[in-house]
């Protein structure tokens, strides 16, 4: 009988792509941030601070959008709960809780957002002037949406005065992204 010796090689494995990383980046000194729509084809939106991507925004759906947004802090789904009462709810990716709540107003002009740890915030937007802005109850504006293009849309973002104190900042501001471009 004739022994055959073989020899083995590692075999070396492809490199995986590494899972997006999002650098821990806060607004400029001035509070300001861009939502751009990098591809003209397609519901991605981008949101950039001091020339970093921070975070990501997809939606799908048209007629019940729902919101994928990934940021600094974590991941979020924006999803209607109800498209006859007009309550839009935010959850975490994580552990599925909701940490908040959106009613659209009669109008579709705006709503009341509620969040789990007792914050009422309000949304004006007006399309026509191209801005939106959450406000506290007593319309101290907090955070500012001036958008622009109705087919690759974008929007500078301002986080002003109190806004940048928020609970839940990250997902607050992807919120309102959100919901100019998929439902207001």
């Amino acid at each position: 009988m004739i022994a055959a010796r073989v020899q083995t090689y590692p075999l070396r494995l492809p490199d995986a792509p590494a899972s997006q990383v999002y650098r821990e980046v806060s607004p400029d000194v001035s509070g300001r941030m861009r939502w751009v729509k990098p591809n003209l084809f397609g519901n991605q939106y981008e949101l950039w601070s001091n020339d970093h991507r921070t975070g990501t925004l997809a939606i799908n759906g048209f007629f019940r959008p729902t919101g994928y947004c990934e940021g600094t802090s974590g991941r979020w789904i924006v999803e209607p709960m109800n498209t006859d009462t007009g309550i839009i709810v935010v959850r975490s990716s994580e552990s599925f809780q909701e940490v908040g709540s959106f009613e659209m107003g009669l109008s579709a002009h705006g709503g009341i957002l509620r969040t789990h740890d007792d914050q009422v915030l309000v949304l004006e937007s007006d399309f026509w002037k191209g801005r939106a802005e959450f406000q506290s109850p007593s319309r101290e504006p907090l955070i500012r949406y001036r958008f622009h293009g109705l087919v690759r849309p974008s929007a500078d973002v301002e986080i002003l005065g109190k806004g940048r104190q928020l609970q839940g900042l990250p997902w607050i501001s992807m919120l309102g992204w959100c919901l100019i471009v998929g439902y207001l």
